[in-house]
């Protein structure tokens, strides 16, 4: 007895081991791959180096290759060994048929290689046989369906990792270092260059706290793909809390012409607000401020008031849409934490509720000096618009032109532009670098991303199935292909094999009539149909492997066809 190797039990065995295999595979990878963001790191690419004498090649190969090129080129391998088993199957089911019994057409004239795959399952659908025709099918998805979606079942993703890290603290704080003179045009220079022209602030501020400098984390490891650090810290920053005054006092001297001296009287909460300054025709809108660091117990540490207007010869102060905003700082430490980019080239800080009072030792100069009067509009202008006012007004233009003397945009802008300030001069002026062997630690956290390969859902899913019905059917086949002996001696060879099978056949007779010869031209097939009524016969093969044809009834012969009515007429 002879059999093809594709349906010899240990082939049919070591298929259904590679399918479950497969599958396992699959459902593993799919796991891990939900469960870790991934299921492998990729890492890096191949570098391939050689040379010979004086001749260098360098080649850089892409690791991608390994789960796109290379899961199709496996599932193809496979593909090509369930098609051998079905081949086999589809090539020795006549010889099954005969053992049973059958017509001539599902046993000695059944040959399934003339079908192509694309649709060799339906001719063995109508022909009832049925493994063969899922078999079919089954092979013909490995071909369109599993082998292309085997480049798709991995793709490289970048998932975020966060990780505990300590920072190592370079710098602190000190209140006392404040100068008792300090040059405010540089520290408003950089905070315009920010609010107005879209620079960045100077490091370790974000313009509304100032935090101590940090390093990286020492155990950090060299080409990690960092993507944001966390520290816990403590901000320093200065804010304003501001109301707009409706009673006031406002003289001019003189009362006449278009040049005079402003004085400015308000009571704040008890505390007094007093500014006198010159308004003239050299700017269009002024602003004037002053401080008061010696307001009365109970009524707040200090006062910074603010004089604004437009300057208009039909008003009887030459100044026109009025505001007069009295405003109280507060120094504060907060508890927060530091988010910055790789780099810390800017950072952010997140406040907590935890807050405190914090006031620099020079912290009356401060308020002194920022707000000094500094003529900066037309020299033959008595403009009383200061340095910082100039600021203010510049910030709330950058905001709209149009509302720059808006009460609730001068409320608004008035105490930002106070706190990116002293979050500049804090930053620059108020924090002593720490010496290499006294620096502190600060926990913080570090979000990286890194490179790892991850399953595609979709596609495992689609190749889970389709190889789990491949697995059933080749199963069913271990089971199937045993109950029946093909009836060869011998590996079929071609003509000759053909000739063998049915040379002591009944059929001999039918091939020796030479009419299928002359009238239909050698087609023995055509020629049997035509002769016999096909279809209820029964071919067999009996214990001596002979073919036997039992059953043929002969055609009757076609009836002539009687000439009709009108054709009888007209003759």
């Amino acid at each position: 007895m002879w059999r093809a190797k594709p349906l010899h039990w240990v082939s049919l065995l070591s298929m259904i081991v590679v399918e479950i295999g497969l599958i396992a595979a699959l459902v593993i990878l799919l796991v891990l791959s939900n469960r870790w963001k991934g299921f492998v790191a990729i890492g890096g690419d191949f570098d391939f180096s050689l040379g010979v004498n004086s001749l260098h090649v360098r080649q850089t190969f892409s690791k991608a290759f390994l789960w796109t090129s290379l899961p199709a080129f496996l599932m193809t391998l496979f593909s090509l060994g369930f098609a051998a088993i079905v081949g086999a199957y589809s090539e020795e089911l006549p010889y099954r048929n005969l053992l049973e019994g059958g017509s001539i057409d599902r046993t000695v004239c059944l040959d399934y290689r003339r079908y192509p795959a694309f649709y060799k399952y339906w001719p063995a659908w109508k022909n009832r046989n049925m493994t063969l025709g899922f078999g079919a099918f089954l092979s013909f998805l490995t071909t369109i369906v599993l082998v292309p979606i085997a480049a798709h079942l991995f793709q490289p993703i970048y998932p975020p990792f966060v990780t505990d890290k300590n920072f190592p603290v370079l710098s602190t704080y000190n209140a006392s270092s404040l100068p008792a003179i300090v040059d405010y045009a540089p520290i408003i220079g950089i905070v315009a260059a920010v609010r107005v022209y879209g620079g960045k602030w100077p490091k370790w501020t974000d313009g509304a706290y100032a935090v101590a400098e940090h390093g990286v984390p020492i155990d950090l490891a060299s080409g990690l793909n960092l993507t944001e650090m966390q520290i816990n810290a403590t901000g320093y920053s200065a804010s304003l809390e501001c109301r707009t005054m409706s009673e006031y006092s406002l003289a001019r001297n003189p009362a006449s012409g278009g040049t005079a001296i402003l004085a400015l009287d308000a009571l704040d909460m008890g505390c007094n607000i007093s500014l006198t300054a010159g308004v003239g025709p050299g700017n269009d809108i002024y602003l004037a401020s002053v401080s008061n660091t010696n307001c009365p117990e109970g009524s707040g540490t200090s006062r910074i008031g603010f004089l604004a207007g437009r300057y208009s010869t039909l008003s009887t102060y030459l100044l026109e849409d009025i505001n007069v905003i009295a405003c109280t700082p507060f120094y504060a430490q907060t508890s927060g934490k530091i988010i910055s980019p790789p780099g810390f080239d800017s950072i952010s800080v997140e406040p907590t509720l935890s807050i405190s009072e914090m006031r620099p030792d020079s912290w009356m100069l401060f308020e002194k000096q920022l707000v000094t009067l500094s003529n900066i509009g037309n020299n033959n202008s008595p403009d009383f618009t200061s340095q910082f006012g100039q600021l203010i007004l510049d910030v709330a233009k950058s905001k709209d032109a149009s509302l720059v003397l808006d009460t609730g945009t001068l409320l608004a802008t008035i105490p930002s532009v106070f706190q990116s300030i002293y979050a500049v001069l804090a930053r620059t002026r108020m924090f002593t670098k720490l010496p290499d062997d006294q620096t502190g630690i600060e926990a913080g956290v570090i979000f990286y991303s890194e490179s790892r390969l991850a399953t595609v859902s979709w596609s495992i899913d689609i190749t889970i199935a389709i190889i789990a019905a491949l697995t059933v059917l080749t199963i069913w086949l271990t089971i199937l292909v045993p109950m029946k002996n093909p009836m060869l001696a011998e590996e079929p060879r071609g003509i000759l094999s053909g000739a063998a099978l049915l040379a002591d056949s009944n059929l001999q007779q039918n091939i020796h009539d030479q009419e299928w010869r002359v009238q239909y031209c050698g087609r023995l097939h055509e020629w049997l149909k035509h002769k016999y009524v096909l279809g209820e016969e029964r071919c067999t093969i009996d214990e001596h492997g002979i073919i036997k044809v039992s059953g043929l009834e002969d055609r009757p012969p076609e009836r002539e066809k009687k000439p009709s009515a009108s054709s009888s007429s007209a003759a």
